[in-house]
């Protein structure tokens, strides 16, 4: 089991089973470790939907487990990724320092503090330098295709999306600002 979070926000990845060479995973997503899918639109018919744990999202893959690496192949080689299943259930996609929508921000500092602004830039070429913390910028993003719903016979590409970011906080501003608890 997974569990990625950004304050009370988590992404939980399970591994329910391995039946006839394929590993089975329910997939959360929890705001105050409650699941924030209503359960009641999730889809039960059948012998593999109906053991759905409450408020959970289905997934599996005709393969090794795909997620646990993924993780550990972003986090080493600093490079963007994804998994997603033969049947296209889900698809988790990591981003390492970049954030959604991916273009440049239209936002415009208008005031650096100098002394603040060496000091971060500093710290950020260091950090640039050394291998991935826990700390640095990473964004998640789960896609859920509606095929998990009740009443959805055929997988469509359209669904759900969820989204958990985490950017790092420099040193100089960690006592004025509360990052919260690691993602990874």
């Amino acid at each position: 089991m997974a569990i990625l979070r950004n304050r009370d926000l988590s992404l939980e990845v399970q591994y329910r089973a391995f039946e006839r060479g394929w590993v089975e995973y329910a997939i959360w997503v929890r705001w105050k470790d409650e699941p924030v899918i209503n359960d009641a639109i999730l889809k039960r018919r059948g012998p593999y939907w109906g053991k759905r744990p409450k408020g959970a999202f289905l997934a599996s893959q005709e393969q090794e487990c795909g997620i646990l690496p993924l993780l550990r192949k972003v986090l080493e080689t600093n490079q963007a990724d994804y998994w997603e299943p033969l049947d296209p259930d889900i698809l988790l996609a990591i981003y390492p320092d970049d954030g959604f929508p991916f273009l440049p921000s239209r936002w415009q500092q208008l005031y650096d503090r100098p002394d603040l602004g060496e000091k971060f830039e500093a710290e950020e070429k260091e950090r640039r330098a050394k291998p991935r913390r826990p700390d640095d910028l990473m964004e998640l993003m789960l896609s859920v295709d509606i095929y998990n719903l009740d009443g959805c016979d055929a997988y469509s590409a359209s669904g759900l999306c969820f989204r958990l970011y985490r950017r790092p906080v420099p040193s100089s501003l960690s006592s004025t600002a509360n990052s919260g608890p690691s993602m990874f």
